[in-house]
């Protein structure tokens, strides 16, 4: 039974039992950080705490705004010299509670990697940090056609990186879309910036601010453009590409703990999926693009002072000479990464 399953079992089991106050249950978890499932029976909340020693300091002022979240710290009663962080859901919507259970449940698997009390709830709080804009923004609606294809692209070429040799782990620490930083993926000393658009319409794509193509900071920069039409029935659907990664992943604990992490700070949760089956994507076209030398795009240092965040869409049909191999793009990551090259 995957983790957040098991919390939702939990969840229901407390809920039943109909007891007018706060209730845990411990997770069976491998895990040096106690974790309970509980439930509020007089407000009807759904929650996750954690018991942790009192020399651990935690500071939970920037957490009492939270959307949707209500967070609290006190003394454990259950155990000695220990605190109790509780973490309540406050939004009784059924929709937002299973997300909620995903997002616990990622948060248990995370921290069964980890060898310390102190280190863990780190990792709690760090999970925490990012729950401000996903609670306030992502859970309230389902990701938007724009934003399923963007997803849809990023994770086609989160599978090629994958199924090369490059190491699982090092393939999706590189993929740092969800993190809304200026490229889709990025290392030391490449990145590259997906773009995604539907065949059979304006071909222009479009570009998110001066650093999104500004190549000075790394060695190679590269545009991954892949054109795709949308279909009824034919092609891949959302759903099952995310599947085919998840079974990529499946023999590589640590790999898939920080994919399904990704996945919902991206805005996708499995609870949608249904709404996401609708959309077929069939590859059309796909091109690599070296950024470099006469590549159109709007750097930095060509902007008057005063002058940031800019937005403006390039034609890809007049950098023909730009235009390199999947090899070539592929190989050139691995060997940065110290890999070998693929076939």
């Amino acid at each position: 039974m995957n983790s957040d399953n098991m919390i939702k079992d939990i969840w229901k089991e407390l809920e039943e039992a109909h007891v007018p106050s706060v209730v845990k249950r411990a997770m069976d978890i491998p895990s040096c950080l106690k974790m309970f499932c509980t439930y509020n029976g007089q407000d009807g909340y759904y929650g996750i705490a954690f018991s942790f020693s009192e020399g651990i300091n935690l500071d939970i002022s920037p957490f009492q705004n939270l959307s949707e979240i209500e967070v609290s710290l006190f003394k454990d009663s259950s155990f000695p010299d220990s605190k109790f962080l509780l973490i309540q859901l406050v939004n009784r919507d059924c929709r937002v509670r299973d997300i909620f259970a995903a997002i616990c449940g990622n948060i248990a698997n995370t921290i069964q990697s980890v060898s310390s009390e102190r280190e863990a709830v780190l990792l709690v709080v760090s999970q925490m940090r990012k729950w401000q804009d996903l609670f306030s923004k992502k859970i309230k609606t389902t990701l938007s056609v724009q934003e399923q294809q963007g997803l849809f692209g990023e994770l086609s070429f989160l599978q090629k990186l994958i199924c090369s040799s490059m190491d699982k782990v090092h393939a999706v620490k590189s993929w740092v879309g969800p993190n809304m930083t200026p490229q889709d993926f990025q290392s030391e000393l490449w990145a590259v910036e997906v773009k995604t658009i539907v065949a059979n319409k304006f071909p222009n794509v479009s570009i998110n601010g001066e650093l999104q193509l500004d190549e000075s900071t790394i060695s190679k920069l590269y545009l991954y453009n892949l054109v795709v039409e949308i279909l009824p029935v034919d092609g891949k659907t959302l759903p099952e590409l995310i599947d085919e990664l998840r079974d990529s992943l499946s023999q590589e604990t640590y790999a898939t703990n920080l994919f399904e992490n990704k996945l919902l700070y991206s805005g996708y949760f499995d609870t949608d999926k249904d709404v996401y089956k609708e959309r077929h994507y069939y590859t059309r076209k796909e091109n690599y693009y070296l950024v470099q030398g006469d590549f159109p795009r709007i750097k930095k240092e060509n902007l008057l002072l005063g002058v940031s965040d800019v937005k403006y869409s390039i034609s890809l049909a007049v950098s023909t000479e730009n235009v390199v191999e999947e090899s070539n793009v592929l190989n050139t990551i691995l060997s940065y990464e110290g890999n070998q090259k693929v076939l």
